[in-house]
């Protein structure tokens, strides 16, 4: 595919050590670093001169970068027309772009609606629609317009903690409004988290089940690459992530409390709480955090879960979850799941 006389465009595969390396090279001339879960490049040349780039993680768009020379060429927008028609092949219909706020005018230009924008980070879509659709979701799910507390979970797989944390929210609150991480990146596939939330908590009626869709943040999905200050990159990501929700989505579902489990395994998680805590009430939402419930004087975790399949002691997991996720864990269809947690030992 060629441009005008002297620009074309090439795929370059990250399978391929020296597009890889071009790609990286040229990242770096710009300032910005090359991610290795990149899935896919372009690069536009002008002869055999990289003169801009851009790249696909999944439904993320990253490393954008266009030689200074070449930027009144309209470059930025030729290598995102060309990234969206790639992935709509690959049946997405979606993307996303992470960039510096500063880059807000670029993007806007190239047809990108601002979702958030934090000091560091500026999050953007291609469509404006979509996000008013989850919003639209998240409104439907509390007609009544109330004050609601709401909780966000991953349930990797759903255990009596979680059951016990949102007990808790469901007795302090006439409706409560829960979110599924739906990033499909744990062991547990999500169409098996939800399920086994919903079958888990069926006597709880006060409660309605949310996916999270795309604007629930992911640390895993989340670009670091045009962040200079290494050691903010963890922040960066959680001030978005609870921008976003304090925004936007706590407004369309009228949430004014969010619960949280105290966390004394992950360091990570726990970070993430305190930061719950200072972000959260500028808009005016409640963080209430509440002591896990324990086995045998111990914190249960969807971790020590996993820990035990991959011991082979799957009926030790009985101790740990509601009936409903037991019964699944012994039968038949997850088999395939009990066997790669035990692979991931070997």
């Amino acid at each position: 595919m060629s441009w005008g006389v002297n620009y074309s465009i090439r795929s370059m595969s990250p399978e391929v050590a020296g597009e890889r390396e071009a790609v990286r090279n040229f990242l770096h001339s710009q300032g910005l670093e090359y991610e290795d879960n990149i899935e896919y490049s372009i690069g536009v040349f002008d002869d055999q001169a990289m003169v801009a780039t851009g790249s696909l993680s999944g439904n993320i768009v990253k490393g954008v970068a266009v030689h200074p020379d070449y930027r009144g060429e309209d470059l930025t927008s030729k290598v995102l027309t060309y990234l969206k028609i790639r992935s709509h092949h690959l049946g997405i219909d979606s993307l996303f772009l992470y960039t510096k706020p500063a880059n807000h005018d670029q993007f806007i230009s190239a047809g990108y609606s601002v979702i958030a924008m934090t000091e560091d980070v500026l999050l953007m879509e291609d469509s404006r629609k979509n996000f008013q659709d989850f919003l639209g979701t998240v409104t439907a799910a509390n007609p009544t317009g109330e004050s609601t507390a709401s909780l966000i979970m991953n349930c990797n797989p759903f255990t009596l903690g979680h059951r016990f944390l949102i007990e808790k929210a469901a007795e302090e609150n006439r409706h409560v409004l829960l979110f599924v991480v739906q990033e499909d990146r744990s062991v547990f596939p999500f169409d098996v988290r939800i399920r086994l939330i919903k079958e888990g908590i069926a006597d709880i009626p006060n409660v309605s089940v949310l996916l999270g869709g795309n604007y629930i943040i992911s640390g895993i999905t989340f670009p670091g690459y045009f962040i200079k200050d290494k050691g903010r990159i963890f922040e960066s990501q959680t001030r978005l992530d609870l921008s976003i929700f304090g925004e936007k989505i706590a407004p369309a579902g009228n949430i004014v409390r969010r619960y949280v489990g105290h966390e004394p395994f992950c360091q990570v998680t726990n970070s993430y709480n305190q930061a719950m805590k200072e972000v959260l009430p500028q808009f005016g939402i409640e963080v209430i955090e509440i002591q896990r419930r324990e086995s045998n004087s111990k914190a249960i975790s969807a971790s020590e879960v996993r820990r035990r399949i991959a011991d082979g002691r799957v009926e030790d997991t009985r101790e740990l979850v509601p009936p409903t996720t037991y019964t699944y864990l012994v039968s038949g269809e997850a088999a395939h799941v009990l066997e790669r947690i035990q692979g991931e030992k070997e």
